[in-house]
């Protein structure tokens, strides 16, 4: 029932994945040996550590929604049991939550 979530998760997840490897590369670059560069490198690397958390944050949300699939409970709210709506899995196919619950939270 879910196929076209499932594989529209596994694109995400691998999107996911592929752009966590290319942020831990560039913070593992070596700083330029220039003080003035290396304050800039610095404040570039402060910026893709934000970008890795909440990164890193979405892709355990993807591989829960994954999960939640194979245990054949994809598209129930995890709080109220409730049938998440179609609309809302297809904007955010790794919600837990429908959307009464998440407003709730919010």
């Amino acid at each position: 029932m879910y196929q076209t979530q499932k594989k529209k998760l596994k694109k995400l997840k691998k999107e996911l994945e592929k752009r966590i490897k290319e942020i831990k590369l560039s913070l593992m670059k070596k700083r330029s040996n220039d003080w003035e560069e290396a304050a800039v490198e610095a404040e570039n690397d402060e910026v893709l550590e934000g970008i890795y958390t909440e990164t890193s944050r979405e892709l355990l949300q993807v591989k829960h929604a994954l999960q939640r699939i194979n245990q054949g409970v994809y598209g129930e709210c995890e709080q109220c049991g409730a049938t998440i709506s179609p609309k809302r899995l297809k904007i955010m196919p790794y919600t837990t939550l429908c959307i009464k619950c998440a407003q709730a939270i919010n």
